[in-house]
């Protein structure tokens, strides 16, 4: 009888474990239907940005198309993605064992689900799913170190941006004083933000002042183990692999204009990323975000709006859309769903 009861348990357990690589094996193929099916469709409605972009590339040499284009832009690509890989396992080192390819697994398939989400906010999602069952909670409260670290440096090359467009264009709206008290203001915006940052294990003391938090009180222990010399690391690693965001639109916008002023490339692309930023929980492609603050901000020096819709496309491509197929790939190569 006892033989028959532990017969039936280890049957149960071997079809619960087959149901969960069915859904699992789903929940993938779903996944990266979504991230294939969202590139093809922006690509087909950017048929004439695309077009224009292939037609300009036609007309020069396969020396010049190598040189300035493909090697300068894959290079930065793979440059950013490996930082933001090195930060990733810088942080979860301090609590739970991964590898190296567990790493960049987690980041190029957090990649694939963040390519079709809002502002790309599901890419945590991948990246804790990559992760054992028991790892994930401490994945998830960690990575918004990550992300915080990233916004970080956004905002830091963002207040530089935003120092040279005040000086250019606020002087006779605001006048001198106002120009110089308003560029103090985003300076002493910057060292606060730095120094509350560096407070970042204080977190671990938030569940015991909020009581609905109390009780998951171990989970943000994870937060002791990351110190101010961690956190510094993680800003310049990100301030690096910002610094890489927009060697990338100088490198496109070098390639579609004959002589483009680097200076307002600069700040024009610090800005477009720095104001994506500000709108996370609003439901916009990322793409189009990005589009609309380009915009916006080169034509203020007279750029060409299809020639900016152009640049903001290209370096999606490369920089996200890219990543995200080879991360399609990358979430076949682990259980979504662990069996006991």
């Amino acid at each position: 009888m006892k033989g028959a009861k532990k017969l039936i348990r280890i049957e149960s357990s071997e079809q619960n474990s087959a149901l969960k690589r069915v859904f699992g094996f789903f929940v993938k193929v779903l996944i990266s239907s979504l991230a294939v099916g969202f590139i093809a469709f922006k690509l087909n409605e950017r048929q004439t940005d695309l077009s224009l972009f292939l037609d300009h590339l036609l007309s020069l040499s396969f020396a010049e198309i190598v040189l300035k284009f493909l090697i300068p832009s894959i290079a930065l690509m793979m440059l950013n993605w490996w930082m933001e890989v090195v930060k990733w396992k810088k942080l979860l080192d301090t609590n739970v064992e991964i590898s190296w390819r567990t790493s960049i697994k987690a980041v190029l398939s957090g990649t694939t689900i963040g390519v079709f989400s809002p502002n790309r906010m599901g890419e945590f999602v991948g990246r804790v799913l990559a992760l054992k069952p028991e790892q994930r909670i401490k994945g998830s409260l960690l990575s918004m170190v990550n992300g915080l670290s990233q916004s970080l440096a956004t905002f830091t090359f963002g207040v530089f941006g935003l120092l040279i467009l005040v000086e250019e264009f606020a002087k006779v709206p605001l006048g001198f004083v106002g120009t110089k008290i308003l560029q103090l203001t985003l300076v002493i915006a910057v060292v606060l933000a730095f120094t509350i940052y560096l407070r970042m294990n204080m977190l671990v003391k938030l569940p015991l002042r909020w009581k609905a938090l109390a009780k998951y009180h171990h989970y943000f222990e994870v937060f002791t183990a990351v110190d101010a010399r961690l956190l510094k690391q993680l800003f310049n690693l990100s301030m690096v692999r910002f610094l890489t965001f927009i060697l990338q639109y100088v490198v496109v916008f070098s390639l579609l204009l004959p002589s483009p002023n680097l200076l307002q490339v600069l700040v024009g692309s610090v800005l477009t990323l720095f104001s994506s930023t500000l709108v996370p929980f609003l439901p916009i492609p990322d793409l189009l975000v990005r589009e609309s603050m380009a915009l916006s901000y080169f034509q203020l020096y007279d750029f060409d709006p299809l020639i900016v819709s152009v640049a903001v496309l290209v370096v999606w491509l490369v920089n996200v859309a890219l990543p995200a197929l080879i991360g399609t790939s990358a979430l076949f190569t682990y259980r979504i769903f662990k069996a006991k």
